[in-house]
């Protein structure tokens, strides 16, 4: 015959058998690469949902661009490129900052010259005597139609 205090400890240990698998799988779903990847994606998307820094005109933007370097201010001047560079184009300023480069970043970005422009992409080049292209920035108008630096 079955007692209570028998009872109370198969149901118990059914809890918890219900416990740990039901973790384990919450667990190996949250983290699939499935549920990581639409969670990146959603974050991103809500990112460039909110980033309104930058120009209404690729020029403007650049010029953004260029008066944020020239205050030193590396974390604004990487708030003009799009979401996915910002980390990389922070950092690789920081090491041109500390390097004493900026006024080379400057002068280039401030003898580009408007090569090529779309509804929504602009390039800037500068060219040597021959046309050959030595240095080119590509910005591209986001969702709230405000230009950012693609690929400089």
């Amino acid at each position: 015959m079955v007692n209570r205090t028998s009872l109370k400890f198969v149901a118990g240990f059914a809890l918890i058998i219900v416990l740990v698998f039901g973790s384990i799988y919450y667990l190996n779903y949250y983290n699939s690469p499935e549920q990581k990847a639409l969670r990146y994606y959603a974050d991103l998307e809500k990112q460039y949902a909110e980033d309104t820094y930058g120009g209404k005109t690729p020029e403007e933007t650049l010029q953004l661009f260029i008066d944020a370097l020239k205050a030193g201010d590396i974390d604004l001047a990487s708030k003009y490129f799009v979401v996915e560079e910002r980390e990389k184009t922070k950092n690789d300023l920081a090491t041109v900052q500390n390097n004493g480069g900026l006024g080379d970043v400057m002068g280039r970005i401030q003898n580009l010259s408007l090569s090529k422009t779309d509804n929504d992409k602009a390039w800037f080049v500068i060219t040597d005597e021959n046309r050959v292209i030595k240095y080119e920035v590509l910005l591209s108008k986001n969702q709230n139609s405000v230009w950012k630096i693609i690929d400089m």
